[in-house]
């Protein structure tokens, strides 16, 4: 049967070429789409170890001298400092509040600034990583849920020993690639071009992802106790699980608005970590790529339909006789429609597989996306299955077969 298609396909060469091509082209547009999500969809289910649900950026603001409210002793750097830390008590004080934190702008979620870094043990083996300062005298591993041992156990600033002025936190992954062999615990790294600058560890927690879309990072915790006159930190809160981010926003609003307001500082806005996030993911592009990525599959997805549809639905017209011949010899609908089915198929094989030999071109090329990819050598990123390219390439291709498969039958 597979012969005598074949030989029917053959003899309409010249028709059959065109509906090749057009398969052959979406097939490999589609295939770079399908890649994209696959890679996007990894990376979303790689498990983030931290937790943005109820989670707040506090923001404040200074009235400026203008202003009638601005206080002039009020902006002197000690009355600034005692003010700022009675928000903060304030702030630790408020019923709905389970935990505060203050650090840099770029160690919380979803933040645009990244602080990079890159530390180095006596025998030279370096790992770079994101920065990540905090003040010890609030709870930063609380606020965002960090745990340790794979998320068996939640962490927070006070379990671990920040006496030693050089202490230091790591994330897993970097435990793991600078002290493969042991427990990365007291264990000394430096800093800098020599590692002059050295740093002992005294803890590690499980690693997180700067952004949802991207695979885990490297990242270091180092101390630093911070004041209102340094423009770039960032007040952040957790709200109680049992009441709802919009009734905590409503209520926190509006009963803390002029309890905030202290000296010269006053409450200027509080927005959830989630939304951050949204925001960042419109700012980076990464809203606008999914949606042309969609838009472009389905019009692709569309367009062979009604090509396919079209094309065979005229083939089947000019060919009434040859049907009928088919019927008058004892061929049924049945049978008829499975081989008309068939030679569609045996023209999409016809156009997979040089289809397969132009993707993998693409793939050569590196002309794919890997979303997330952490700059250095490490080996924990040869772990994650889109650097296995030809699986990744050959799972992509089976699922752009299949999103063509359904519009056979």
């Amino acid at each position: 049967m597979l012969k005598s298609i074949f030989t029917q396909i053959w003899n309409r060469k010249q028709s059959n070429s065109w509906v090749v091509l057009e398969l052959l082209l979406v097939f490999c547009l589609i295939w770079f789409m399908v890649d994209y999500f696959f890679v996007l969809g990894y990376n979303y289910n790689i498990p983030n170890y931290r937790d943005t649900n109820h989670t707040w950026q506090v923001n404040l603001l200074q009235y400026v001298p203008e202003h009638p409210s601005y206080k002039a002793e009020e902006n002197e750097p000690e009355a600034m400092e005692a003010n700022y830390n009675r928000i903060l008590q304030r702030l630790q004080n408020y019923q709905a509040i389970e935990a505060v934190s203050v650090a840099a702008n770029g160690a919380t979620p979803g933040s645009g600034s990244y602080e990079g870094t890159t530390y180095r043990t006596n025998d030279t083996t370096s790992v770079g990583g994101q920065k990540i300062r905090i003040d010890l005298r609030y709870d930063f591993f609380r606020v965002f849920a960090y745990t340790s041992d794979k998320g068996k156990k939640a962490v927070s600033v006070p379990d671990f020993d920040w006496k030693n002025a050089h202490a230091i936190v790591v994330s897993h992954s970097v435990a793991a690639y600078l002290f493969p062999n042991g427990s990365a615990i007291g264990q000394e790294i430096g800093i800098g071009r020599e590692g002059e600058e050295k740093s002992v560890i005294i803890g590690v927690v499980d690693d997180i992802k700067r952004f949802h879309y991207q695979r885990p990072q490297h990242a270091f915790y180092v101390p630093e106790r911070f004041n209102p006159i340094y423009r770039y930190t960032e007040i952040s809160i957790r709200s109680s699980a049992s009441i709802p981010d919009a009734v905590f926003q409503e209520t926190f609003k509006k009963e803390m608005t002029n309890v905030l307001q202290v000296g010269n500082f006053y409450l200027k806005d509080v927005i959830s970590y989630n939304t951050i996030g949204k925001e960042m993911d419109s700012m980076f592009g990464l809203t606008n790529n999914i949606r042309i990525h969609l838009y472009l599959m389905i019009f692709f997805l569309l367009n062979i339909l009604l090509c396919v549809l079209g094309t065979f639905w005229y083939r089947i017209n000019v060919r009434r006789e040859e049907i009928g011949l088919r019927k008058a010899l004892g061929a049924n609908r049945q049978g008829i429609r499975n081989t008309l089915l068939l030679e569609g198929l045996c023209l999409l094989t016809i156009a997979f597989l040089p289809a397969m030999l132009i993707e993998y071109q693409f793939v050569r090329a590196d002309l794919i996306e890997t979303l997330g990819v952490v700059s250095g050598n490490t080996d924990m990123l040869r772990t994650y299955l889109p650097d296995r390219t030809m699986l990744r390439f050959l799972i992509t291709n089976a699922d752009a077969t299949c999103d063509r498969l359904p519009e056979y039958f």
